[in-house]
């Protein structure tokens, strides 16, 4: 077997920066950088008004994407939506969607909680 070439040896780090997660992260951040330089430009601007409804199922979107650990996809979606840091607090959120919050729900994403009623809506 022969001595191994650069691109083997870049392959093996690549290889490793995706199993320590390492890679996935750096890409985020590369990501939400770009958005964050590409948002200046808009600034100055009054920002689209965005709908209600949008606004809840982003505020859905982004405690799940929170409770998973996808935080720079969360910082995206953010920098996307144009919400900056608007973020709806989970009682408001259980009141507009009718959900009955507890200690044992509290612990989950209301997403979660969403589908799971519907699923169990559906067996019944």
């Amino acid at each position: 077997m022969g001595e191994p070439t650069e691109t083997d040896l870049l392959e093996a780090i690549k290889d490793s920066l995706q199993r320590e997660g390492t890679l996935g992260r750096v890409n985020g951040e590369i990501r939400a950088a770009v958005m964050s330089v590409l948002n200046r430009n808009f600034e100055n601007s009054e920002p689209p008004k965005v709908p209600e409804e949008t606004k809840l199922i982003n505020e859905l979107l982004r405690e799940y994407l929170a409770w998973n650990g996808y935080l720079y996809t969360e910082q995206i979606l953010v920098a996307e939506s144009g919400q900056k840091n608007e973020k709806i607090g989970r009682d408001v959120l259980t009141t507009k969607f009718g959900v009955m919050d507890d200690a044992k729900t509290a612990k989950i994403p209301l997403l979660y909680y969403i589908v799971a009623a519907f699923q169990n809506a559906g067996e019944e």
